[in-house]
């Protein structure tokens, strides 16, 4: 072992003096560009100075963040004093040069002479600049994104580009293009039933080598919005079959691309079966709105229409027939109305004591029959029995036979009222006695005196100005009649009595001009003392919405108060306020008999009077008209009202809404 160890020491001595030492110069005769991108070449020539003879390998690395590759390796024989050039060129692809990228530096060497060239940096990347006009989209609208894609080095692309819409870390679609000589143009198409919200728009562009190996790489993102775009809207009915005297309950409910809900306002109008408008009211989505069905509506299918966002929809819904009748007994008589909305054709049980009596009752809508009982001399336990229904009372009856005898129309008059006959009737023989006794024309013309004349003028003036016939209101403690809810201008003169001597205040005529305009829409006109009450109610305004008629004609009223105070001298003192409530009304051919229910009139007069020349109005009409008024609360006298600041321009509505109205219109 020690003789082989003393042998190669021998052989490398040996060859340490035979073999002539390498002494070369290395020159890199031009230095690499600074940048350099995958696919490129990059050259490096080298020229190699002998000082003595030399004998050897060439090699050139690339040596990239501590990472060293051969790439270039050839053996070299020079003479002394010889020069040789040598013109070497590395192509920068993932098949040569692997994953090595960043700073770089080349190393040429032989034998112990080396020589490094500047660093220079291999990139991959790609920058793109795009243009997209705007960042706000809507379901099934084109994306078109058109720009350029340059190296790192400067130079153009040719190589694809991919467009993608992402949600998240999921990819909703993508759409792939070409890039050529740096240009891009590529568009896409967002679905149909796209969700709305934020979304992220990502442009990749790369190049490929021969072998279909991505080389360069670059990416851009955009940040972007798909809007809510409503596309469907919905009528929804809490029943759509509705009972008359009940209330429709209907909505209408609006539904983006995605089939979400949305808040917005809707229109809905209500049509009856011959295409009359009977309602129209604008509403939030989702809100259920109450729409009254008269007890005595005929059956029919009506129809809903609603607009919301330039979408329409239709429903209908269908109004039952509703067999009904009310039976009281009054004294020695039944009184069975039709309180249904179809004719009643049916059999009626009448018990008086141990007998049963049947009577066959037809009966139109609203009509009502009167029957007369009758029995021997005696007090009776009287039921009448329809449909299992029982009406029973304690009566004393008098007659020859147990019987049951309907009354006719004239008869029944007279049996209604006799009291009031036989007062008429009283009347009309005073009347003959004095006419005869002391002649007619003395008694009942005479003479008017000044006084009784000036009286006669003023009560005439109040008549004229306030409760006009032809839509004259008259009080009723009680009545029968159907329930509406109106709206209801209370006007109250504070200082009726000074203007009632007063020549300069021109009252009667201004009086005169606010009864023109409440009838010009149609208001029924009440007097109680110093307070005139014009009402809206369906009965005559052929409408369930009043609130927004009732606040015009309250501000006409205020501001032809106000342009009378300007012109005389002596002022009037009012107070305006609009209340919303329920009556028991009637309309008969020279009245509207009404019946106030609740603290409505009360409520309206208190209000009006801590008016002072302006218009208050109470919570529950306030909360009707809100979207159309600006308004301040007032609080005095214990009563909670709110000041009209500002009545916005009902005309201001959308074209839509216009155009939509002016069908319904048409149809």
């Amino acid at each position: 072992m020690e003789y082989k160890r003393g042998f190669i020491g021998i052989v490398l001595l040996v060859m340490l003096f035979v073999l002539p030492l390498i002494s070369a110069e290395i020159i890199v005769d031009s230095q690499p560009a600074a940048v350099y991108n995958l696919g490129d070449i990059v050259t490096v020539p080298i020229t190699i100075k002998s000082a003595a003879d030399i004998a050897g390998n060439f090699q050139m690395d690339l040596i990239c963040e501590g990472k060293q590759l051969n790439f270039y390796k050839n053996g070299i024989s020079l003479s002394s004093g010889e020069e040789k050039k040598i013109e070497s060129s590395l192509i920068l692809s993932k098949a040569i040069i692997g994953n090595l990228k960043g700073t770089c530096r080349i190393k040429a060497l032989i034998g112990t002479q080396y020589s490094l060239t500047n660093d220079f940096e291999i990139s991959s990347s790609i920058t793109i600049r795009g243009n997209l006009s705007k960042t706000d989209f809507n379901p099934e609208e084109n994306i078109l994104i058109k720009g350029e894609a340059v190296k790192k080095t400067g130079n153009s692309v040719n190589g694809f580009i991919e467009l993608s819409v992402l949600n998240g870390n999921s990819t909703v679609l993508t759409q792939r293009g070409t890039v050529n000589n740096g240009f891009f143009s590529v568009n896409i198409t967002l679905p149909k039933d796209i969700k709305a919200g934020n979304y992220l728009l990502r442009l990749k562009a790369n190049e490929e080598d021969l072998s279909g190996d991505t080389t360069n790489i670059g990416s851009l993102d955009q940040g972007i919005y798909v809007n809510q775009v409503p596309t469907s809207l919905e009528i929804i009915f809490e029943n759509s079959s509705i009972e008359p005297g009940t209330n429709l309950k209907v909505k209408a409910m609006l539904y983006d691309q995605t089939g979400i809900k949305i808040d917005s306002l809707a229109f809905l109008t209500i049509k009856k079966e011959n295409n009359k408008i009977q309602d129209q009211i604008e509403l939030s989505t989702e809100e259920f709105r109450e729409f009254p069905v008269e007890y005595n509506e005929a059956p029919a299918v009506w129809k809903v229409v609603a607009a919301s966002n330039k979408l329409t929809s239709e429903a209908t819904f269908k109004i039952l027939e509703k067999e009904n009748v009310s039976i009281e007994i009054i004294n020695k008589t039944v009184l069975i109305t039709n309180t249904g909305n179809v004719p009643y054709n049916k059999t009626v049980l009448v018990k008086i004591g141990g007998e049963t009596i049947t009577i066959d009752v037809y009966l139109k809508v609203d009509q009502s029959q009167k029957w007369v009982l009758t029995a021997p001399d005696g007090k009776y336990d009287v039921q009448v029995i329809n449909e299992g229904k029982i009406t029973g009372a304690s009566i004393a009856l008098t007659g020859e036979t147990v019987d049951v005898k309907k009354i006719s129309a004239n008869l029944g008059n007279l049996v209604k009222f006799p009291v009031v006959w036989i007062f008429v009737l009283l009347i009309l023989g005073f009347v003959a006695f004095i006419f005869f006794k002391k002649g007619y024309q003395k008694s009942f013309i005479g003479y008017i005196s000044p006084n009784s004349q000036k009286r006669g003028q003023e009560k005439s003036m109040e008549i004229h100005t306030v409760n006009p016939k032809s839509a004259r209101a008259e009080l009723e403690l009680s009545i029968k009649g159907d329930k509406q809810e109106v709206s209801m201008i209370t006007l109250k003169i504070k200082n009726i009595l000074s203007l009632k001597n007063s020549k300069e205040s021109g009252a009667q005529e201004i009086l005169e001009k606010i009864k023109q305009i409440a009838e010009d829409q149609k208001a029924a006109t009440y007097k109680n003392d110093d307070s005139i009450f014009f009402i809206f109610a369906p009965a005559r305004t052929k409408t369930f919405k009043n609130e927004f008629t009732a606040l015009k004609v309250a501000q006409k009223i205020k501001e032809a108060l106000t342009e009378q105070n300007k012109l005389f001298k002596q002022k009037i003192d009012f107070g305006i306020s609009l209340n919303s409530g329920e009556i028991i009304a009637k309309q008969e051919p020279d009245c509207f008999k009404f019946m106030g229910m609740g603290n409505l009139m009360m409520l309206s007069k208190k209000t009006a009077a801590i008016a002072e020349n302006d218009i208050l109005m109470t919570e529950k009409i306030t909360e009707k008209v809100r979207t159309s008024v600006k308004t301040e609360r007032v609080s005095k006298g214990g009563v909670d009202a709110y000041l009209i600041k500002e009545i916005k321009n009902p005309e201001d509505h959308q074209k839509f809404l216009k155009g939509f109205m002016k069908r319904m219109e048409k149809d």
